[in-house]
């Protein structure tokens, strides 16, 4: 036999092993990066909540302070919510779908005016503006997670 007949013969065969090395590899990959990005996520989640945590206890003396964080929370909120809607293919988007961006929509709208009602507050309202600030991110988070499971 022939050199170059063995050569063909040998790329023919080994040809599909490396092309399902090469896709197992990339299916590896595909998890990693998904794993990573789940795991930022995670972090990124948590460090916010014990941010928030600790803002929720800010009295009207440090009302800016908590004005401030709230909105850097819905910024970073509506940048998830951007990401969102960018994966989700509309075409396809049933009316359950529909619903959770809907009310999502609604509960970014209302946690906007909350935190613009703690901007107006005055000593004697800091405690209610700042208590529906709160609730109105709760109610956010919620809708946020709702319309990711959906």
């Amino acid at each position: 036999m022939k050199f170059s007949s063995v050569l063909s013969r040998l790329s023919r065969i080994s040809i599909p092993f490396v092309l399902l090395a090469v896709s197992a590899c990339t299916r590896h990959e595909n998890q990693d990066v998904r794993d990573r990005v789940k795991s930022a996520y995670e972090d990124a989640k948590t460090a916010v909540a014990d941010t928030w945590r600790d803002v929720k206890s800010y009295t009207y003396e440090k009302r800016r302070d908590f004005s401030s964080q709230a909105r850097d929370l819905g910024s970073k909120m509506d940048s998830q919510v951007d990401d969102l809607k960018r994966r989700w293919d509309d075409s396809k988007a049933n009316d359950r779908k529909k619903a959770a961006l809907d009310e999502l929509k609604r509960c970014q709208a209302d946690f906007r005016a909350r935190v613009n009602d703690l901007e107006h507050a005055t000593s004697d309202t800091w405690d209610s503006a700042k208590r529906a600030a709160v609730d109105s991110w709760d109610h956010l988070k919620t809708a946020y997670q709702k319309a990711r499971e959906d």
